[in-house]
């Protein structure tokens, strides 16, 4: 794990209910932090989506997302990338614990801002 400490702390922030922002500029870990990070919610239901690289994906990831149930932290890594039509739909996903990642701290009320560091 590359950030033991951190990254449980950020787990235990996501299961308490609490959406996050995670804020760090590329290169510095994010990606291998979202991997271990989920490997600590084994016990809830992640739904995930880079939409730096998985654009396409957005519909359907949408769909099945939006038709979970129970406890589910919904990742949206590299949120910068979000179109103006996709935005509507954080407002439907804010009935689940949202954990999204961007190099610069989001917009608005009810975030937990956390800055991943170097270290």
């Amino acid at each position: 794990m590359l950030r033991p400490a951190f990254t449980q702390h950020l787990a235990k922030t996501l299961l308490a209910g609490q959406s996050v922002n995670l804020v760090s500029p590329h290169g510095r870990g994010r990606r291998q932090t979202l991997i271990d990070l989920i490997s600590l919610l084994d016990d809830v239901q992640v739904a995930k989506i880079d939409l730096k690289r998985e654009q396409k994906q957005w519909q359907t990831w949408l769909e099945e997302t939006l038709s979970l149930h129970g406890q589910v932290i919904v990742i949206i890594h590299n949120i910068e990338h979000i179109k103006q039509y996709q935005k509507q739909a954080l407002n439907a996903l804010k009935k689940f614990t949202l954990l999204c990642v961007s190099e610069r701290p989001l917009q608005g009320e009810g975030w937990v801002s956390i800055e991943l560091s170097s270290q």
